[in-house]
């Protein structure tokens, strides 16, 4: 019997939900609709970054899971852009932007493109930073962290030039 209980009010929930009375006691006109399409406001142009962020190298040796935060913030504005920081005492701190960016479509394809930088201090001693954009490319790292391939043997280099000189035309 509650199981049928439970069931009666999922579809009332659900029927109320699908013909627009999400709020059925309201006594006073009709309430507005939240996800009714509103177009998107202009997109604003991204700002570039300060310099990536820079910590003093520091060698912490105390449990990671106890760092203490020195200092963050954050702001969300109306318009759907954001930016955020943070710096904790063990040497980690981070900092994005982002603004959606409207590219049209049906629907509305509105995703965010962000911009920031992070670091830490490495076991070393050393501060690893790491710079990004992500947009409609995918993510971009940059920062002297992150590896690179070895260059092509000149071999292989010869070989993929003649392969391509003397492929089989279709």
């Amino acid at each position: 019997m509650k199981l049928a209980i439970v069931v009666l009010a999922c579809v009332v929930a659900a029927a109320n939900a699908q013909f627009g009375r999400a709020n059925a006691f309201a006594s006073f006109g009709t309430t507005p609709n939240p996800f009714r399409y509103k177009p998107a406001p202009p997109p604003r142009p991204v700002v570039p970054l300060p310099d990536p962020v820079r910590v003093a190298p520091r060698v912490y040796n105390g449990d990671a899971r106890n760092a203490n935060i020195l200092r963050s913030g954050n702001e969300i504005n109306p318009d759907g852009s954001y930016n955020y920081f943070y710096e904790t005492d063990n040497g980690i701190a981070a900092q994005e932007q982002g603004t959606p960016r409207n590219f049209g479509g049906n629907p509305p394809v509105v995703p965010d493109v962000a911009q920031g930088s992070f670091s830490w201090t490495s076991p070393e001693g050393q501060v690893v930073s790491i710079t990004y954009v992500a947009d409609e490319n995918g993510y971009q790292p940059q920062g002297a962290a992150i590896p690179t391939p070895p260059p092509v043997p000149p071999q292989i280099a010869r070989a993929l030039e003649y392969i391509a000189r003397n492929a089989p035309r279709k």
